[in-house]
């Protein structure tokens, strides 16, 4: 593994040599005129090959090692400008210089020892077939005695590349990721702004689909309900003239319309803001939820110590959170159990739902995941979702609630 990585990079090294080189002249050119049109190409190429390294050194180190480039689009002159004055190509090229030396020196120690390893080990084998005496360094090879010294050395040379490879592959790969990572800068203002009109737009965009809802709920069960008994009454109030006998029935009728119409809006009151949530929080609320939820579900609960609760619309949020999640799980996921997972802190709440479904769920393929993004995000929250193709399904939500 090591050695394959080592020479892996020996050879990109010599590549990164070339591409220095290349990308002086480019530059050079650039001052010019002519460079200008080669230097977002260039520099695009430069890209792709951080990221194939940020690849390797990722899998080397088992992390993952992400890239923070600003989008460089439209015309030559303008993708050029947008690379010169991204940072990101600037730690770019200190890799290439950094890549272009450790790598050549890591790569040829590890295929010199192996090399030397291997030519020692096998002295025995052809010592005698050569026409004059072998000789490896300053040792002549010249007995069996000699040969197999030379195997013994050969040994020991095998033990240190094992033990030096390694060491190199992973000093590369640190080296790699010390270089490419995203630097951890305070956002500008401009980035910051446009995150926030974003998250403003979603939160508008969730609000207007919740005041829709609410008044469908309102419309179809309530309302309906209301005109409903409406119109039992002035039945009632034409049988009290032509069949007074028929009262009771209709009384009975018009009592169970009403229930209904208040049962609805009941509903639809706990749907704006659960009542459960006034009287005793968000944990209870969950255990609420997981107790109703159709799927055999865990409830897996963990708070530090509150001097008072998160506000009410975070808590509301995360309750809403889980019930969408909980309502995907028993509808579209095929699973046979699932967990929740609550962790609340001082500063944030902390949300997992887990399931064994059947998976492939994204965001766009319907609406509730879309609105568990616009609800978190008008918080400022972060929403993750990873759903591979035969499961399991994790949704994990962080909501923001410290002051």
């Amino acid at each position: 593994m090591a050695l394959r990585y080592l020479v892996t990079i020996d050879g990109t090294a010599v590549v990164a040599f070339v591409s220095l080189y290349a990308l002086i002249a480019v530059f050079a050119l650039s001052l010019v005129g002519p460079g200008l049109r080669l230097l977002p190409f260039s520099l695009a190429w430069l890209r792709r090959g951080a990221d194939a390294h940020r690849r390797r050194a990722g899998h080397w180190l088992g992390c993952d090692i992400p890239s923070s480039y600003r989008e460089a689009e439209g015309k030559v002159l303008v993708r050029a400008q947008v690379m010169l004055t991204d940072k990101a190509t600037y730690t770019d090229l200190l890799w290439l210089l950094s890549h272009a030396l450790l790598g050549t020196l890591s790569g040829t120690l590890a295929i010199g020892l192996c090399l030397g390893s291997l030519s020692w080990l096998t002295i025995p084998l052809w010592w005698q077939v050569v026409p004059h005496p072998a000789q490896l360094m300053i040792w002549n090879i010249d007995s069996w005695g000699a040969a197999l010294g030379a195997s013994l050395a050969g040994l020991a040379y095998g033990l240190v590349a094992g033990y030096l490879l390694p060491w190199c592959a992973q000093l590369h790969a640190l080296m790699t990721r010390a270089l490419l990572k995203p630097r951890k800068r305070r956002a500008s203002l401009a980035k910051r702004v446009e995150e926030l009109t974003i998250s403003r737009a979603e939160a508008l965009e969730a609000h207007a689909a919740e005041l829709r809802r609410i008044e469908r709920d309102l419309h179809d069960g309530a309302q309906a309900g209301l005109v409903s008994v409406s119109l039992r009454l002035a039945l009632m109030q034409q049988a009290l003239k032509d069949s007074p006998e028929r009262l009771p029935e209709m009384i009975d009728q018009a009592r169970d319309l009403t229930d209904q119409a208040v049962q609805s809006l009941r509903v639809a009151v706990r749907s704006i803001y659960p009542p459960v949530l006034v009287d005793h929080g968000l944990a209870e609320a969950a255990r609420a939820l997981v107790a109703a939820c159709q799927i055999p579900t865990e409830l897996d609960l963990g708070y530090e110590t509150r001097g008072a609760r998160a506000p009410a619309a975070v808590e509301a949020a995360a309750y809403f959170v889980i019930s969408e999640a909980l309502t995907n799980v028993a509808k579209h996921s095929g699973a046979e159990s699932s967990q929740v997972r609550l962790r609340t802190t001082e500063s944030r709440i902390h949300i997992s739902v887990w399931d064994n479904g059947r998976g492939g769920a994204t965001t766009g393929a319907g609406s509730g995941i879309r609105g568990i993004k616009r609800r978190v995000a008008a918080f400022d929250g972060v929403t993750e979702l990873h759903s591979p193709p035969g499961g399991p399904t994790v949704l994990r939500v962080e909501l923001p609630c410290g002051s």
